[in-house]
């Protein structure tokens, strides 16, 4: 497959994709220390786009990809929290690799296909399921042997957030989009045996 990808792609097929371009950038999905900050890796790792903040007009858009002639802008909205941004500019950086086109917008709560794959391309890129799972797993029995349900909650969360730095949103939804794949790994599947199984193409 070319650096750009289909725009049909299922869940897994499209993981895949995601974690090669991790490994040719360097990083290892299995790593505990995995964090990515998605403006230093466009900075290092593509053809030198310029990062902008901008303030947009507009409070749904959350980034834009302009590629020019000549350079290629990532503009990401200035409103936003850091955490924000940093995912908002991972969500660009894979337009940037597998979408053709001149230019992309980051808005919030879109359905149609090439948004979806820069979402979970994002997600996967960020929080790499093979990573995320164990550590999600881990902390989870953690604090829940320890803390109030409320307040365990709030830590798992928190924590992981932090970890990968993304917002807790982000990383709530992470959770519910692999629940079918932590029950597996929770039912004893090893986490490189693990399929992806939902999603859709």
């Amino acid at each position: 497959m070319g650096n750009k990808t289909s725009l049909i792609l299922s869940r897994s097929e499209l993981y895949s994709v995601v974690t090669r371009k991790a490994s040719e950038l360097g990083f290892n999905v299995f790593s505990r220390n995995y964090r990515i900050d998605a403006c230093d890796l466009a900075m290092r790792a593509c053809l030198r786009p310029q990062i902008r903040l901008l303030d947009f007009t507009e409070a749904h858009v959350c980034g834009v990809l302009y590629r020019g002639d000549n350079t290629t802008t990532i503009g990401l909205n200035v409103k936003r929290s850091a955490v924000g941004r940093n995912f908002d500019c991972m969500h660009e950086l894979i337009h940037y690799w597998y979408h053709e086109g001149a230019s992309f917008y980051c808005v919030a709560d879109v359905n149609n296909n090439i948004e979806w794959q820069a979402n979970e391309g994002a997600a996967q890129f960020l929080m790499p399921y093979q990573n995320f799972i164990p550590k999600y797993c881990y902390l989870h029995d953690e604090f829940y042997n320890r803390l109030s349900p409320a307040a365990a909650h709030d830590a798992l969360i928190g924590n992981l957030a932090k970890n990968y730095m993304v917002g807790e949103r982000a990383v709530q939804i992470r959770i519910k989009s692999l629940s079918a794949e932590i029950a597996r790994y929770v039912d004893g599947t090893p986490i490189d045996e693990i399929k992806i199984v939902s999603g859709r193409k």
